[in-house]
């Protein structure tokens, strides 16, 4: 009784749901980001192709953490 009180105030599976996007994103955005430095690296020792889509690589990742973290608060 008393645990069924505890999961109508504290949603085990939302925090759970959560918490595994949280720890993605922490691992996956650093990542990420530095796809998208080694991008601007690239661009300016002269690989202008490569480099524009390691950032494009990069941003888009980072992108779709975004929306992965919002739908992870949102979604009912």
């Amino acid at each position: 009784m008393t645990m069924l009180s505890v999961n109508d105030y504290l949603p085990l599976a939302e925090l759970l749901r959560i918490l595994a996007v949280t720890l993605t994103v922490a691992v996956v955005a650093p990542s990420a980001a530095s796809l998208a430095i080694v991008g601007l690296d690239r661009r300016h020792s002269g690989s202008t192709a490569a480099g524009n889509s390691l950032i494009a690589l990069g941003a888009g990742t980072l992108i779709l953490l975004i929306m992965l973290g919002l739908y992870a608060l949102v979604d009912r």
